[in-house]
């Protein structure tokens, strides 16, 4: 349970590369006879996106393929410009698309050159991506203005941004290597999406789903609002599994815990009952009540150091099980492997100082008559 603790710790302190707090969800899909190609599609979307931002209490809106921590990406393989011409050699990222001003709502900041804008809107040849394709395709190098293209494909894609990586699955991978292409529009050759997701940015993003969803009925009466989510909750969901596995250890350590310390408790002071005959003569001869409550304590502390050092075996052994709970700290961390023996002890101690305690008062007279 201390390894779940510290781990939970990190992982609240840990960044995304996205804001989770005042952004919005949603999806619809419209199902109207005058959407039958790319760019009616596009038009629509496109519309709509500008009615969403004008809505009170909106900063701003975006599209995207998938939203983070809500959906999963695709892969495809890319091969960078000037490379061999061997499939097998591309490289796999992971794809999605986004259009408006889906960066600047999720908060993801641009590292390097920019974000889609204007420029972008009537091709699709614009691609942005994450820090780690460009470690990834073109390592101590400039990304900006390099060319990529599918494997299977003969159309070139410009670099025209680097963004922060996002997390996309969950708080506990690690970045992968991802490519945004451009939606286009509002009349684009080609639109990618039906059914996009639009993320909000706006204070209200608990509340603002009738607002959004009564201009959704507005334009698309036949369709009705889905996945609707504030990233907020999302965060939240993706944690859900790893707090609930730390409440329950964390529950069932303390119990263990009680249980020992009462049950150490128990055995130490029926000692002391048994032996009140021998510490009274003692106490007759000479020794001092300091000197019987360290002997018992000692007595109850060997037990407790015999203990936490087969507790600490069993440990390390159950730990690599839970390997795959674990974020940002070893299956045997020596911090909190260490700070569990010293709360063991500690509590141990305390556990044999009541009994000492009452060993040291025994008087010896009483205890030498009752033999």
């Amino acid at each position: 349970s201390g390894l779940l603790l510290r781990s939970f710790s990190q992982l609240r302190d840990v960044d995304p590369g996205y804001e989770t707090r005042d952004v919005f969800t949603f999806q619809f899909a419209p199902e109207q006879e005058h959407l039958t190609d790319g760019p009616s599609w596009a038009r629509f979307h496109m519309d709509f996106l500008a009615r969403l931002e004008a809505l009170p209490g909106v900063r701003s809106a975006g599209i995207v393929e998938n939203v983070p921590l809500d959906e999963g990406l695709r892969g495809m393989r890319y091969q960078t410009e000037g490379a061999a011409a061997d499939p097998d050699a591309a490289h796999l990222l992971d794809v999605t698309f986004a259009g408006g001003d889906y960066f600047g709502t999720m908060g993801i900041s641009v590292v390097l050159g920019r974000a889609f804008d204007d420029r972008d809107l009537d091709e699709g040849s614009s691609v942005v991506i994450g820090q780690a394709t460009a470690d990834l395709l073109w390592p101590g190098e400039g990304p900006l203005g390099r060319r990529l293209k599918w494997a299977d494909d003969e159309n070139w894609f410009t670099v025209v941004g680097v963004v922060e990586d996002v997390l996309q699955y969950d708080f506990r991978d690690d970045p992968r290597p991802m490519i945004y292409h451009s939606l286009t529009g509002p009349t684009p050759t080609a639109w990618r999406l039906s059914s996009p997701g639009y993320v909000v940015s706006t204070a209200q993003a608990g509340t603002i789903a009738p607002r959004i969803r009564e201009l959704v009925r507005e334009v698309a009466p036949e369709a009705p609002m889905y996945r609707t989510y504030t990233m907020q909750g999302l965060a939240d969901s993706s944690m859900a599994r790893l707090s609930f596995t730390m409440t329950t250890l964390g529950l069932a350590a303390g119990l263990a815990l009680l249980l020992g310390a009462i049950g150490l408790y128990g055995v130490l002071s029926y000692v002391v009952a048994q032996r009140s005959q021998e510490i009274g003569v003692r106490m007759a001869l000479g020794a001092k009540a300091i000197q019987v409550r360290r002997m018992v304590v000692l007595q109850g502390a060997r037990v407790v150091v015999l203990g936490a050092v087969l507790g600490l075996v069993a440990a390390a052994l159950a730990s690599r099980a839970l390997a795959s709970l674990l974020f940002g700290v070893e299956a045997f961390d020596p911090l909190t492997f260490g700070g569990t023996t010293v709360l063991l002890l500690a509590v141990g101690i305390l556990a044999s100082y009541v009994p000492a305690r009452r060993a040291s008062s025994v008087d010896p007279i009483d205890s030498m008559r009752a033999t």
